[in-house]
Protein backbone atom coordinates (compact mmCIF):
# COMPACT_ATOMS: atom_id res chain seq x y z
CA UNK A 1 0.00 0.00 0.00
CA UNK A 2 1.17 3.49 -0.85
CA UNK A 3 -0.26 6.95 -0.30
CA UNK A 4 1.15 10.39 -0.94
CA UNK A 5 -0.63 13.74 -1.30
CA UNK A 6 0.37 17.40 -1.46
CA UNK A 7 -1.42 20.69 -0.80
CA UNK A 8 0.41 23.71 -2.21
CA UNK A 9 -1.98 26.59 -1.54
CA UNK A 10 -1.95 28.14 1.99
CA UNK A 11 -5.71 28.77 2.08
CA UNK A 12 -6.36 25.12 1.15
CA UNK A 13 -4.06 23.97 3.99
CA UNK A 14 -6.12 26.05 6.41
CA UNK A 15 -9.33 24.60 4.96
CA UNK A 16 -7.94 21.11 5.58
CA UNK A 17 -7.20 22.10 9.18
CA UNK A 18 -10.82 23.25 9.60
CA UNK A 19 -11.99 19.82 8.42
CA UNK A 20 -9.71 18.05 10.92
CA UNK A 21 -10.92 20.36 13.71
CA UNK A 22 -14.55 19.52 12.95
CA UNK A 23 -13.87 15.78 12.92
CA UNK A 24 -11.90 15.92 16.18
CA UNK A 25 -14.98 17.23 17.99
CA UNK A 26 -17.28 14.45 16.81
CA UNK A 27 -15.74 11.29 18.25
CA UNK A 28 -12.66 9.67 19.71
CA UNK A 29 -11.98 7.44 16.71
CA UNK A 30 -12.00 8.11 12.99
CA UNK A 31 -11.33 6.08 9.85
CA UNK A 32 -9.66 7.60 6.81
CA UNK A 33 -10.76 5.82 3.64
CA UNK A 34 -8.55 6.52 0.63
CA UNK A 35 -9.63 5.69 -2.92
CA UNK A 36 -8.15 6.74 -6.29
CA UNK A 37 -10.61 9.63 -6.62
CA UNK A 38 -11.89 10.44 -3.15
CA UNK A 39 -10.89 10.67 0.48
CA UNK A 40 -13.44 9.94 3.21
CA UNK A 41 -13.30 10.88 6.88
CA UNK A 42 -15.62 8.56 8.79
CA UNK A 43 -16.37 9.59 12.35
CA UNK A 44 -17.11 6.78 14.80
CA UNK A 45 -18.68 6.40 18.22
CA UNK A 46 -17.32 3.10 19.48
CA UNK A 47 -19.53 3.03 22.60
CA UNK A 48 -22.74 3.80 20.76
CA UNK A 49 -25.61 1.37 21.44
CA UNK A 50 -26.55 1.48 17.78
CA UNK A 51 -22.92 1.21 16.70
CA UNK A 52 -21.54 2.13 13.31
CA UNK A 53 -20.48 5.43 11.76
CA UNK A 54 -21.79 8.76 12.96
CA UNK A 55 -20.78 10.97 10.06
CA UNK A 56 -19.14 10.79 6.66
CA UNK A 57 -17.00 13.56 5.19
CA UNK A 58 -16.27 13.22 1.49
CA UNK A 59 -13.31 15.07 -0.05
CA UNK A 60 -12.76 15.28 -3.80
CA UNK A 61 -9.01 14.92 -4.34
CA UNK A 62 -8.98 17.45 -7.21
CA UNK A 63 -10.51 20.16 -5.02
CA UNK A 64 -8.05 19.84 -2.15
CA UNK A 65 -4.81 18.27 -3.35
CA UNK A 66 -2.44 19.43 -6.06
CA UNK A 67 -0.82 15.99 -6.10
CA UNK A 68 -2.50 12.73 -5.08
CA UNK A 69 -1.12 9.22 -5.53
CA UNK A 70 -2.28 6.02 -3.91
CA UNK A 71 -2.04 2.27 -4.38
CA UNK A 72 -4.41 0.05 -2.40
CA UNK A 73 -4.10 -3.50 -1.15
CA UNK A 74 -4.69 -4.93 -4.64
CA UNK A 75 -5.78 -4.01 -8.15
CA UNK A 76 -9.30 -5.27 -7.46
CA UNK A 77 -9.55 -3.63 -4.04
CA UNK A 78 -7.70 -0.40 -4.67
CA UNK A 79 -8.48 1.26 -1.33
CA UNK A 80 -6.81 1.99 1.99
CA UNK A 81 -8.54 2.21 5.38
CA UNK A 82 -6.66 3.82 8.27
CA UNK A 83 -7.96 4.25 11.83
CA UNK A 84 -6.64 7.06 14.03
CA UNK A 85 -7.48 9.38 16.90
CA UNK A 86 -8.71 12.69 15.41
CA UNK A 87 -8.09 14.52 18.69
CA UNK A 88 -4.44 13.39 18.75
CA UNK A 89 -4.03 14.35 15.10
CA UNK A 90 -5.59 17.77 15.65
CA UNK A 91 -3.43 18.54 18.69
CA UNK A 92 -0.22 17.48 16.92
CA UNK A 93 -0.86 19.51 13.78
CA UNK A 94 -0.93 22.93 15.45
CA UNK A 95 1.49 24.20 12.80
CA UNK A 96 -1.36 24.13 10.25
CA UNK A 97 -2.82 27.16 12.04
CA UNK A 98 0.28 29.25 11.44
CA UNK A 99 -0.41 32.31 9.26
CA UNK A 100 2.88 31.58 7.48
CA UNK A 101 2.05 27.99 6.46
CA UNK A 102 2.71 27.52 2.75
CA UNK A 103 2.24 23.84 2.01
CA UNK A 104 1.56 20.35 3.32
CA UNK A 105 2.73 16.91 2.25
CA UNK A 106 1.15 13.69 3.52
CA UNK A 107 2.66 10.24 3.23
CA UNK A 108 1.87 6.77 4.55
CA UNK A 109 4.96 4.96 5.81
CA UNK A 110 6.23 2.63 8.52
CA UNK A 111 8.41 3.60 11.46
CA UNK A 112 9.83 0.70 13.48
CA UNK A 113 7.17 -1.57 12.03
CA UNK A 114 4.31 0.78 12.99
CA UNK A 115 2.24 2.43 10.21
CA UNK A 116 2.37 6.23 10.38
CA UNK A 117 0.89 9.14 8.50
CA UNK A 118 3.67 11.67 7.96
CA UNK A 119 2.63 15.33 7.78
CA UNK A 120 5.38 17.53 6.37
CA UNK A 121 4.43 21.18 6.89
CA UNK A 122 6.29 24.00 5.12
CA UNK A 123 6.36 27.35 6.94
CA UNK A 124 7.87 30.52 5.48
CA UNK A 125 9.61 32.92 7.85
CA UNK A 126 10.99 36.41 7.31
CA UNK A 127 14.52 35.06 6.78
CA UNK A 128 14.14 31.39 5.91
CA UNK A 129 11.78 28.51 5.23
CA UNK A 130 11.48 25.68 7.72
CA UNK A 131 9.84 22.28 7.63
CA UNK A 132 8.00 20.69 10.54
CA UNK A 133 7.39 16.95 10.34
CA UNK A 134 4.71 15.21 12.41
CA UNK A 135 4.47 11.40 12.72
CA UNK A 136 0.95 10.23 13.55
CA UNK A 137 0.50 6.52 14.35
CA UNK A 138 -2.41 4.83 12.54
CA UNK A 139 -3.91 1.36 12.39
CA UNK A 140 -4.53 -0.47 9.13
CA UNK A 141 -8.15 -1.65 9.00
CA UNK A 142 -8.37 -5.26 7.83
CA UNK A 143 -10.37 -5.98 4.69
CA UNK A 144 -12.94 -8.07 6.54
CA UNK A 145 -14.05 -4.88 8.35
CA UNK A 146 -14.23 -2.63 5.28
CA UNK A 147 -17.96 -3.14 4.87
CA UNK A 148 -18.50 -1.40 8.23
CA UNK A 149 -17.23 1.86 6.72
CA UNK A 150 -18.90 1.90 3.31
CA UNK A 151 -21.01 4.94 2.49
CA UNK A 152 -24.60 4.00 3.42
CA UNK A 153 -27.34 4.07 0.83
CA UNK A 154 -29.49 7.03 1.83
CA UNK A 155 -33.22 7.14 1.08
CA UNK A 156 -34.54 9.81 -1.28
CA UNK A 157 -34.84 13.22 0.39
CA UNK A 158 -38.27 14.80 0.61
CA UNK A 159 -37.57 17.84 2.79
CA UNK A 160 -34.21 19.63 2.68
CA UNK A 161 -33.49 22.98 4.33
CA UNK A 162 -30.34 25.09 4.38
CA UNK A 163 -29.45 27.04 7.54
CA UNK A 164 -27.01 29.78 6.59
CA UNK A 165 -26.70 31.49 9.98
CA UNK A 166 -25.07 28.62 11.90
CA UNK A 167 -23.98 30.93 14.74
CA UNK A 168 -27.58 31.89 15.46
CA UNK A 169 -28.65 28.24 15.29
CA UNK A 170 -25.96 27.25 17.80
CA UNK A 171 -27.05 30.07 20.13
CA UNK A 172 -30.61 28.74 20.14
CA UNK A 173 -29.39 25.22 20.92
CA UNK A 174 -27.25 26.48 23.80
CA UNK A 175 -30.25 28.24 25.38
CA UNK A 176 -32.52 25.22 24.86
CA UNK A 177 -30.04 22.89 26.54
CA UNK A 178 -30.84 24.39 29.97
CA UNK A 179 -34.54 23.52 29.54
CA UNK A 180 -34.52 19.82 28.68
CA UNK A 181 -32.67 16.91 27.12
CA UNK A 182 -34.74 15.97 24.06
CA UNK A 183 -35.17 18.35 21.15
CA UNK A 184 -37.87 17.90 18.49
CA UNK A 185 -36.96 19.25 15.06
CA UNK A 186 -39.77 19.61 12.53
CA UNK A 187 -38.97 20.62 8.96
CA UNK A 188 -41.58 21.99 6.56
CA UNK A 189 -41.23 21.79 2.83
CA UNK A 190 -42.13 25.45 2.32
CA UNK A 191 -38.91 26.52 4.07
CA UNK A 192 -39.41 26.69 7.82
CA UNK A 193 -38.02 24.77 10.77
CA UNK A 194 -39.51 24.30 14.25
CA UNK A 195 -37.30 23.65 17.27
CA UNK A 196 -39.27 22.41 20.25
CA UNK A 197 -38.09 21.44 23.71
CA UNK A 198 -40.01 20.92 26.92
CA UNK A 199 -39.68 20.03 30.57
CA UNK A 200 -42.20 19.37 33.34
CA UNK A 201 -42.65 23.12 33.77
CA UNK A 202 -42.37 24.70 30.33
CA UNK A 203 -42.55 24.04 26.59
CA UNK A 204 -40.60 26.29 24.22
CA UNK A 205 -40.90 26.32 20.42
CA UNK A 206 -38.75 28.42 18.11
CA UNK A 207 -39.27 28.81 14.39
CA UNK A 208 -36.79 29.57 11.61
CA UNK A 209 -38.44 30.99 8.50
CA UNK A 210 -37.56 31.67 4.88
CA UNK A 211 -34.93 28.93 4.65
CA UNK A 212 -33.62 27.78 1.30
CA UNK A 213 -34.69 24.33 0.09
CA UNK A 214 -31.81 22.87 -1.94
CA UNK A 215 -32.53 19.86 -4.12
CA UNK A 216 -30.61 16.93 -2.72
CA UNK A 217 -32.16 14.05 -4.65
CA UNK A 218 -30.07 12.46 -7.33
CA UNK A 219 -31.17 12.40 -10.96
CA UNK A 220 -34.18 10.15 -11.66
CA UNK A 221 -34.73 9.63 -7.93
CA UNK A 222 -38.23 10.30 -6.61
CA UNK A 223 -38.86 11.26 -2.97
CA UNK A 224 -41.12 9.16 -0.79
CA UNK A 225 -44.78 10.10 -0.95
CA UNK A 226 -45.80 13.00 1.26
CA UNK A 227 -48.46 15.68 1.14
CA UNK A 228 -47.32 19.25 0.51
CA UNK A 229 -48.56 20.39 3.91
CA UNK A 230 -46.89 17.56 5.83
CA UNK A 231 -43.58 17.80 7.62
CA UNK A 232 -40.65 15.62 8.56
CA UNK A 233 -39.95 15.32 12.29
CA UNK A 234 -37.14 13.89 14.40
CA UNK A 235 -36.39 13.82 18.14
CA UNK A 236 -32.82 13.68 19.39
CA UNK A 237 -30.53 14.32 22.35
CA UNK A 238 -29.79 18.05 22.38
CA UNK A 239 -26.42 17.54 24.08
CA UNK A 240 -25.21 15.35 21.21
CA UNK A 241 -26.49 17.86 18.67
CA UNK A 242 -24.68 20.67 20.50
CA UNK A 243 -21.50 18.62 20.50
CA UNK A 244 -21.86 18.00 16.76
CA UNK A 245 -22.48 21.68 16.02
CA UNK A 246 -19.66 23.00 18.26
Amino acid sequence: MKFRATIMEPHVVRRFDVILTAVSKMSKECVLRITPDQMYLISLETNSILGGPLAFGEIDKDKLFSDFNMSGVSADENEIFLQFSPDTLHKNLTTLKSPNVKGLKMKLTRRNGVPNLIFDVRIDGSLSTRQVVHDVPVQIVQRKYWSDYKIPTLPPVNVSLQIENIKRFRTILEKYRSIGNLLTIEAFREGSLNLCIQSDDVKVTGRLKNLRSPLLNRQNEDPWEMEETDSAKVRLDIKKLNHFMA
